[in-house]
């Protein structure tokens, strides 16, 4: 079961900052022929990752009431919940780092699955509920200056200069009114293509 796709936008996530200039999935940018693959997975992130790295590992970074990043609606969304986890192999070797945000305003049905999660990812949620629909699917690349770049820089020191990030807008079908943007920055080495 997938996650429905739509072309609407939402504007509630509108933004800029420095370090990134996010663009629709697909265009404009040329990621590295290894990260391809997982950039433009139209399924579950999760899955895959399990699926090539048989367990994986999901820890929590910080879960609390703050203000997205600029490029994630900040001045839209003066407050949100905002979640950061990091997916790592077997091995401890850090691959994903996600970061979720969803406003406070307005509460509804997602305000409750994400403060119940724990240490569920997210995507398997997202994946296997019916009725969530995927829109503004973008990715971009990280430099030093963007506040994602240095929170995987933290679980990974040994990152590259750039690192690749996609990200999508999610809501239910049934109360479209409250979404949650997922982004995912990936660490996924070059010997690591799949």
């Amino acid at each position: 079961m997938g996650v429905r796709e739509s072309r609407i936008r939402s504007d509630r996530f509108q933004g800029r900052s420095r370090g990134s200039h996010w663009h629709p999935l697909g265009k404009a940018l040329s990621p590295p022929t290894h990260l391809r693959p997982w950039l433009t997975e139209p399924r579950s992130l999760t899955a895959r990752l399990q699926r090539y790295y048989g367990k994986v590992h999901l820890r929590v970074i910080a879960q609390s009431l703050g203000e997205p990043y600029n490029d994630e609606g900040s001045g839209h969304l003066p407050l949100a919940i905002c979640r950061a986890v990091v997916l790592s192999s077997d091995a401890g070797k850090p691959l994903v780092v996600a970061h979720s945000i969803l406003p406070a305003v307005p509460r509804g049905p997602l305000s409750v699955v994400i403060r119940k999660l724990g240490r569920q990812a997210l995507g398997s949620l997202l994946f296997t509920h019916p009725g969530f629909v995927r829109r503004q699917r973008e990715w971009a690349f990280l430099d030093a200056r963007h506040p994602l770049y240095r929170l995987t820089s933290q679980q990974d020191p040994s990152v590259p200069q750039r690192l690749w990030a996609r990200r999508a807008v999610y809501s239910l079908s049934r109360y479209p009114q409250q979404s949650v943007q997922v982004t995912e920055v990936f660490c996924i080495p070059p010997h690591e293509e799949n």
